[in-house]
């Protein structure tokens, strides 16, 4: 018997105990002292397997059966978290079977899986505030050892704080706890699951390197798998970081290697992955100046499934290559309503007013003072240091370089703030 089983059989003979009104004395009586029993039941000793066989008959449980059960539960709970790891569809019988498993007790390390599993399904539905709830619950339960409860553990915070934006928080416990350790005897593609995360979060904190770095791990743990999906997300978040470093020629092989995995795959092909795709090789084009490719792939991006963000984006390569018809149709089919990120509203506002060409000092000052103090405190650098020297040409034109200065003063801080992260 492992010290697991063994700690998980002793949290069951307390629990039991507990719940039948029984006194350790009772329990213990002809078997051992009540004191062992007491330490069997806190993990603190492991006793004969035949000595909890013994107690838990006591309390009128058949542990042949309970192990039995608990086998059947555990190969559930390992098969549903393959399938939200997958992003795979659970049934209706499976929601309710995993529903069923819930307590607030955790008494043994299936119920700690349960919760968690449950957490990861929460997630999946974005219920990320009843999910977070749940894990808040579990977490005073982790033992930081190199268990199936602690490896679950890592990888499910590490889903919940990308949904919530967190990227900061993730590096920061991988550089401080090693995280990653726990993670070496967990399947290759849970590994390649947690460093693609990992590769994620320092992409959106602009550590770019250490992205590569994690992206390039992910992929070698992710070798001679057949996940389609996961491996068009490998393709993808490598081509974008790639792109971030200014290595266009290598993004775009792996653009196009998600390309053809789309072509081939039909499971594949549905208009959310064809965006995002298209999207990406918009953007790439853009990043070398290449305005008009940029807006060919953005038009397409946007056919296959309406996303605000490529509207904005097909905008602001529209505004660079000078289109104006097809940018005052653009302005008219989605006017500032209809945006609800204030990020979006905020570029409409700025290509709109830019487009017009009608510079006046107190409009431009209006929308400084509103939109890079936004972009700096959401940390949209790249949006920053894009716009604030647009925004400095402006002023220039109308020789108020006082303000054009403090734009160009934005930029820098942006850009001091990308450098800081990139070589950290």
């Amino acid at each position: 018997m492992t010290d697991n089983a063994g700690k998980n059989w002793g949290r069951l003979i307390k629990y039991h105990r507990k719940q039948q009104g029984l006194r350790q004395d009772d329990v213990a009586l002809g078997i051992c002292t009540p004191s062992y029993l007491s330490r069997i039941e806190n993990g603190v000793v492991i006793a004969e397997q035949n000595v909890y066989e013994m107690l838990l008959a006591r309390l009128g449980i058949d542990l042949e059966n309970e192990v039995v059960n608990l086998e059947l539960k555990h190969s559930f709970l390992e098969e549903m978290y393959a399938k939200l790891l997958s992003n795979e569809t659970l049934t209706q019988n499976e929601i309710a079977r995993l529903e069923s498993y819930q307590t607030e007790a955790f008494q043994q390390e299936i119920e700690l899986l349960a919760g968690l599993v449950y957490s990861r399904y929460l997630s999946s539905l974005d219920s990320l505030i009843e999910a977070r709830e749940l894990l808040m619950k579990i977490e005073p339960f982790i033992t930081w050892h190199q268990d199936r409860v602690t490896q679950m553990y890592i990888g499910i915070t590490t889903y919940v704080h990308i949904s919530f934006l967190e990227f900061e928080e993730i590096i920061l416990r991988e550089e401080q706890q090693h995280v990653s350790n726990y993670m070496n005897t967990t399947s290759r593609f849970e590994q390649a699951n947690y460093l693609y995360h990992l590769a994620f979060a320092h992409h959106r904190y602009y550590s770019f390197q250490q992205a590569l770095y994690y992206i390039n791990l992910a992929t070698e743990a992710f070798t001679h798998h057949y996940k389609p999906l996961f491996q068009l997300k490998l393709y993808s978040l490598k081509g974008v970081i790639l792109n971030d470093l200014h290595r266009f020629k290598e993004a775009l092989l792996e653009f196009k290697a998600g390309l053809d995995l789309l072509r081939n795959v039909s499971a594949l092909q549905t208009p959310r992955q064809r965006s995002s795709l298209y999207n990406n090789l918009a953007y790439c084009y853009e990043c070398q100046g290449l305005f008009k490719e940029a807006m060919s792939y953005y038009e397409q991006a946007n056919s296959f499934e309406e996303d605000l963000h490529i509207v904005i984006n097909l905008m602001r390569a529209t505004y660079q290559q000078d289109d104006q018809e097809t940018l005052l149709k653009l302005f008219t089919n989605y006017p500032r309503e209809r945006f609800k990120v204030l990020h979006h509203q905020y570029q409409r506002d700025i290509l709109k007013y830019a487009s017009d060409r009608e510079y006046a000092l107190n409009k431009l000052k209006e929308l400084e003072e509103l939109v890079f103090p936004y972009f700096s405190e959401q940390e949209y650098y790249s949006l920053t240091l894009y716009y604030a020297p647009l925004w400095a040409e402006f002023y220039e034109e109308i020789h108020a370089y006082k303000r054009a200065t403090i734009c160009f003063k934005h930029a820098f801080i942006a850009s001091e703030k990308v450098r800081q992260r990139m070589s950290s």
